[in-house]
């Protein structure tokens, strides 16, 4: 089975879809819907589905994803046949079932072929977009694997490349496992690393380095402050190695293709103003806590200065009880304070004044204390 020479990407869906469905002379049967996840069987509605798409995500350039799949001449297979084999390639090639695709099978005189049509956007996880990396020669690699696992007529394929190098066992270790009886740090390392990625085919780095955690191997990523990976260190019995130390075939250039990355998560920014009301005036006044006065200075009634520089100090000595109290209460020393306080004022006023101001008051007392008396 082969594919076409170049995955297509285009941007307009009506196009290549009048093309797959439109009857042409040297098609020995009309073309054929025979599967996909769409609604639609005519080329206006099959259109109208993708073109939904499309609204998701109106920066995309070319959501049109274009790709056949033939049979060599002389072979061919039933339409419930080719569609397993339109989703196993859909699969592996990365698509989800919630990227919107169609299948069309042709019939001619070169032999059986299905067109491939799919939207590279997906339409329910937010507009996330198919990007296929390498995608032409990944391709290539799932139709012979389709081929095998289908029982289809083995074609050739391109040659495959040359595998990575792994290092050999040294002369020091291979004493070492004469003498011991096991095996040398370095082969159970290799050993590990190639039963997980054999068995998983593609797993996360976190899951990789579990995997070998349980095999009492330590395996540490080297991720720079750039976010960029650099490769791993192995450590097993107390003995250390880089990858590069393993051999070519663990180094990250060669490991990125089954081990992947996470998705880098974006840092979020959280708003202060989902708080509630009482919270913001709380954040507020700690945010200006400065402004408000640490303690009051008992209030001292302040009198005119006129002839006060004998009797100043004395003034002082009724107030001196509340003004140890306030100091003590702030955890300042009366001999090192650490405000400057004014200084207050004081008269005495002729003894005359004092005697009438104070007649008038007992007299208002006693007249208060009658009319409470009264009642």
């Amino acid at each position: 089975m082969k594919g076409m020479n170049r995955i297509r990407r285009g941007k307009n869906f009506r196009g290549v879809v009048s093309y797959a469905l439109a009857p042409v002379p040297h098609h020995s049967t009309p073309p054929v819907l025979i599967g996909g996840n769409l609604v639609g069987i005519t080329v206006e509605e099959l259109t109208a589905e993708f073109a939904k798409t499309q609204q998701l995500r109106k920066d995309v350039e070319k959501p049109v994803w274009h790709n056949s799949l033939r049979l060599p001449k002389g072979d061919s297979l039933t339409n419930e046949h080719w569609k397993l084999i339109a989703d196993d390639y859909i699969k592996r090639m990365g698509f989800c079932e919630t990227h919107l695709r169609c299948y069309v099978l042709h019939n001619d005189e070169a032999g059986q072929h299905i067109h491939i049509i799919a939207s590279r956007i997906n339409v329910l996880v937010d507009g996330q977009l198919y990007l296929g990396k390498n995608e032409n020669l990944v391709s290539t690699r799932i139709i012979q694997d389709l081929e095998r696992d289908h029982q289809l007529t083995r074609t050739k394929g391109p040659s495959p490349s040359s595998a990575p190098k792994v290092r050999k066992t040294g002369r020091n270790e291979v004493k070492m496992e004469a003498r011991t009886g096991n095996k040398a740090p370095k082969k159970i390392i290799q050993g590990a690393i190639e039963a997980v990625l054999s068995f998983y085919g593609t797993i996360t780095i976190d899951d990789f380095i579990y995997e070998l955690g349980k095999q009492n191997i330590t395996a540490k990523a080297s991720i720079a402050s750039t976010g960029k990976m650099n490769g791993f260190s192995f450590k097993y019995a107390g003995v250390a190695f880089k990858a590069s130390q393993l051999g070519k075939a663990y180094s990250w250039s060669s490991m990125s293709q089954k081990v992947t990355l996470p998705p880098a998560v974006e840092p979020q920014v959280i708003d202060d103003t989902g708080l509630p009301e009482e919270e913001l005036e709380e954040v507020e006044r700690l945010t200006n806590i400065e402004d408000e006065p640490m303690f009051q200075i008992p209030a001292i009634p302040h009198i005119e200065e006129t002839n006060t520089k004998q009797v100043r100090w004395l003034l002082w000595i009724p107030y001196l009880k509340q003004i140890i109290q306030a100091l003590k209460a702030t955890g300042l020393s009366i001999l090192k304070p650490s405000i400057k306080m004014k200084l207050f004022h004081f008269v005495t006023p002729p003894k005359k004044t004092l005697a009438i101001k104070n007649h008038s008051q007992s007299s208002k007392k006693a007249s208060v204390g009658k009319k409470r008396f009264s009642i």
